[in-house]
């Protein structure tokens, strides 16, 4: 199978973003081969590259202006793609690639698929499967259609290994499209993304820690054991904690080496964000919470009593 796998060296997690494509391309055999490395970037290369899933036998450059538009990316990679055609254009994961996986297909007169875990093809069609309500079920697709253009499921984890490239690479530099349509353009600088996406340890705050007072003294506990801090929804939605660091199948989905879990009850939509844990740790006031049929170690008491309990070991420890 030809395949593209395109990859935006413009945005800050880019290598984080090559992991989860490397969990689908592990994740499914028939992608086992060689690919094409499509590298969309702006003023300079990145120094390092991430080590792909698969062979990488030819890589492209893709020099983008810095408008943060996905014009432009769309523009460029239906020109490659005529010049270099694929069957499948495997995207990273997000809204972003979304939105770029599906404008892509219709373009180039292909399919596309959303947040895939797995893929199969036969003759006729593609079978398209996604992780659906909450990760606890999946959904397939048939599709008819060529070439299939796909953004890969949130996997979490941690970035890509680096490695130096010894095959051939080419520059692509399209000519530059006006966007008619387009009257004025102004960039606002995002605030630095958090880092709950390739922490080795996170702590999740839920409804049980009670006010925004507490959860602020919870998000400082974390920082002080070198933990990231998380939410479950409730808390988001309560204003006591930034939408950003909202953990579950709308938000973040991690896969820390230890993951606490305090003050939460263990709904389906929290634990799909943290299932790929290495270790769980809930604490929670309730015996019958759900979060323990799935914790590897549950502590039935007041999360303020056992996390003050953990600091005072963490202090311990630390000396």
């Amino acid at each position: 199978m030809n395949i593209a796998i395109i990859l935006d060296c413009r945005q800050r997690g880019f290598l984080s973003q090559a992991q989860m494509q490397n969990d689908f391309l592990r994740a499914n055999p028939v992608l086992s081969g060689s690919a094409e490395l499509w590298l969309l970037y702006d003023a300079d290369k990145p120094d390092a590259l991430p080590q792909m899933a698969c062979d990488i036998r030819h890589v492209v450059w893709i020099s983008l202006p810095e408008n943060g538009l996905a014009e432009p990316a769309l523009e460029a990679l239906t020109a490659l793609f005529e010049q270099r055609p694929a069957e499948l254009l495997l995207c990273a994961s997000g809204e972003a690639a979304d939105e770029l996986a599906t404008r892509l297909a219709y373009r180039i007169g292909g399919v596309s698929g959303t947040g895939v875990a797995g893929i199969e093809k036969s003759e006729t069609h593609w079978s398209v499967v996604k992780p659906a309500y909450g990760s606890r079920m999946q959904a397939t697709r048939m599709l008819n259609g060529s070439p299939l253009c796909i953004s890969v499921a949130a996997t979490g984890g941690k970035p890509a290994q680096t490695a130096p490239v010894h095959v051939q690479q080419t520059d692509f530099s399209p000519p530059p499209a006006s966007a008619g349509w387009l009257v004025d353009f102004q960039q606002e600088t995002r605030p630095a993304a958090n880092g709950l996406h390739n922490a080795s340890a996170v702590l999740v705050i839920g409804q049980g820690a009670g006010s925004v007072e507490q959860v602020r003294r919870l998000e400082a506990f974390a920082r002080q054991i070198g933990a990231e801090p998380g939410c479950s929804r409730p808390v988001a939605m309560n204003a006591w904690c930034d939408m950003s660091r909202m953990v579950g199948i709308s938000g973040v989905v991690a896969a820390p080496d230890v993951c606490i879990v305090a003050g939460a009850s263990g709904a389906a939509a929290l634990m799909a964000g943290i299932d790929r844990s290495e270790f769980i740790v809930a604490i929670n006031t309730d015996p019958h919470a759900a979060i323990f049929a799935q914790a590897d170690v549950g502590i039935v008491d007041d999360l303020d009593d056992v996390l003050s309990a953990l600091a005072a070991c963490y202090s311990c420890t630390s000396v």
